[in-house]
């Protein structure tokens, strides 16, 4: 079966404005007031999220998970048909094709939570906010079935805002065919029933992946315990990036064409910043708002909230932008978006009461902030099952419901192969 991933344009984790969203008025930004240096944010505001500060709000629910506690660690899994290795959304999904199709699957996840780096912080500010992925992206992506499932309300981001001069008139333009789609209440919410009656093992770190026709042992840290998983397939669900620097270690040897192929995977750097403040900033009714001067995305964060829509903004940039912006220290970072949005926003006082980011290049179970799929040339290897016994699901996705898509068909394709398997 073969493994195919749509070839789009960029539209990853931030998801840029749309092309004719592009198109907007670039005249170059009039001069502004004088550069104010604004007051340091609050720095247990703008410090990277701890995992304790978010753990009881993040994980799923007890009887979906299954946690195991300290006395059950050891030895896992002998009557195992697969090892999920990964909680994001290609994981879950695959699990949730192999688990209805009447398989024994135990899903392990390093993390306090599941998603991946789709996360939803429910409490960091007055609104849950996206610290990842953001949209659904067109009216046909997978993940509508999800929405429909849980009853789901979403935010279509269709109108943007520009201005040719600090405090000059806005200028409104509506996106004739609208392809961003926010999730009110939280994206999160689309993995409820991927995750439901699954076996989920949280913090539990992959080390060491042995694998032989029809078996495969899994060796893990579980909260810094070793424990074991057992079984006859797995499947690997981690981004490339954590693939690529031998995070796991595979015995024997992953074959070097997939190797090279992982190695051979664009990485694209994403600055993402999320600033509260106490009043709304921007018009109410703008989803974005074009900044003529520099390659910044400025977003109103809460549209569908009227209690908050203008008051939260995301500040994001891509590539060449956002590894410049990343250099810095986050502090510096913070000051720089600010004074974006001071510019924007025409009031060189601007201050927020909060400040959030989380750099996925420096989490050790993302490394990456995402690929652009559509540049991937070896996709063909990076999916190949390896003795039909590991079988890749994600890897390279840059939108959920490629990830989605990803997921299931890397379980269908198990499922089609799973009868040839030896079970010795």
């Amino acid at each position: 079966m073969e493994h195919k991933i749509p070839r789009v344009g960029p539209l990853g984790l931030l998801a840029g404005v749309a092309g004719e969203v592009a198109a907007t008025s670039r005249a170059a930004w009039s001069a502004g007031p004088g550069r104010t240096e604004p007051p340091r944010p609050d720095a247990a505001s703008s410090e990277s999220l701890r995992p304790d500060a978010a753990r009881s709000a993040l994980r799923p629910d007890a009887a979906a998970a299954g946690p195991a506690g300290p006395d059950t660690a050891g030895e896992r899994g002998g009557d195992l048909d697969v090892v999920v290795i990964g909680a994001g959304v290609a994981g879950l999904s695959a699990a949730r094709v192999l688990a209805d199709a009447g398989k024994n699957v135990i899903v392990v996840e390093a993390r306090d939570r599941i998603g991946g780096r789709l996360w939803t912080h429910p409490d960091a500010m007055s609104i849950p906010i996206e610290l990842g992925a953001q949209f659904i992206h067109g009216r046909n992506a997978s993940t509508w079935e999800l929405v429909r499932r849980q009853g789901l309300g979403t935010h279509t981001h269709s109108h943007t805002l520009s201005r040719t001069h600090v405090g000059g008139p806005w200028k409104k333009k509506t996106l004739k065919f609208p392809y961003n789609f926010q999730v009110l209440g939280g994206y999160r919410q689309i993995l409820a029933p991927l995750a439901e009656n699954l076996s989920i093992q949280l913090d539990t770190v992959v080390r060491r992946v042995e694998h032989s026709p029809g078996h495969v042992v899994v060796h893990a840290e579980q909260e810094g315990r070793p424990v074991t998983f057992r079984a006859r397939a797995a499947v690997v669900a981690l981004p490339v990036a954590v693939l690529d620097a031998d995070a796991v270690e595979f015995s024997p040897p992953l074959p070097q064409e997939k190797t090279d192929a992982f190695k051979a995977v664009p990485h694209v750097a994403i600055s993402k910043v999320l600033m509260e403040f106490d009043r709304p900033v921007f018009p109410e009714d703008a989803d974005h708002v074009v900044e003529a001067g520099r390659q910044l995305w400025l977003m109103n964060a809460a549209m569908g909230n009227p209690d908050h829509s203008g008051r939260i903004i995301l500040a994001g940039a891509e590539e060449a932008e956002a590894e410049r912006l990343l250099a810095m220290p986050a502090e510096q970072r913070h000051r720089e978006y600010l004074e974006v949005i001071r510019c924007v926003a025409g009031d060189p006082g601007l201050t927020p009461v909060k400040v959030m980011e989380h750099e996925w290049a420096k989490d050790p179970f993302a490394r990456a902030a995402f690929t652009h799929s559509w540049k991937v040339t070896g996709v063909r290897r990076i999916y190949r099952p390896v003795g039909d016994t590991l079988f890749w699901a994600g890897v390279v996705t840059d939108q959920v419901d490629f990830s989605h898509d990803s997921g299931k068909q890397a379980a269908a394709h198990l499922l089609s192969r799973l009868g040839r398997i030896p079970t010795g």
